[in-house]
């Protein structure tokens, strides 16, 4: 629910599913706990690295998937976060698609932010 309450899951959609006509039977009407809607977001100048790629700007990254974080000892498209909190701050700076729902991750109480951390570590 702080996930959700955060806006976290705007851009690292919890599930993703293959069409149910998918030519892999074995695949179709698949669910993927994923975390991510797997689009391009300004993610403003604190994250960018100024390498253009096709259409995707300095500023711009896919949403990582969070699966499989749990298994991470760093984050982020380059290792820079030490940590799950450090990777959220990071994402916050001005200009950054994600500013809101970093301000929203800050004003929780000292307890809510330790069981989303909590949440996102587990994934």
């Amino acid at each position: 629910a702080l996930f959700e309450s955060t806006n976290c899951g705007v851009c690292h959609v919890a599930n993703l599913a293959t069409r149910a006509d998918y030519p892999i039977p074995q695949l179709a009407g698949a669910t993927a706990h994923v975390y991510t809607d797997l689009l391009v977001h300004d993610m403003g100048p604190t994250l960018a690295d100024g390498i253009v790629d096709s259409e995707a700007g300095g500023s711009e990254w896919r949403t990582a998937p969070l699966i499989g974080v749990r298994f991470l000892s760093a984050f982020l498209h380059d290792g820079r976060a030490a940590t799950v909190d450090e990777a959220i701050r990071l994402h916050g700076a001005e200009g950054s698609e994600a500013k809101p729902s970093v301000d929203a991750y800050l004003a929780l109480s000292d307890d809510d932010r330790r069981a989303l951390l909590d949440f996102v570590s587990s994934l």
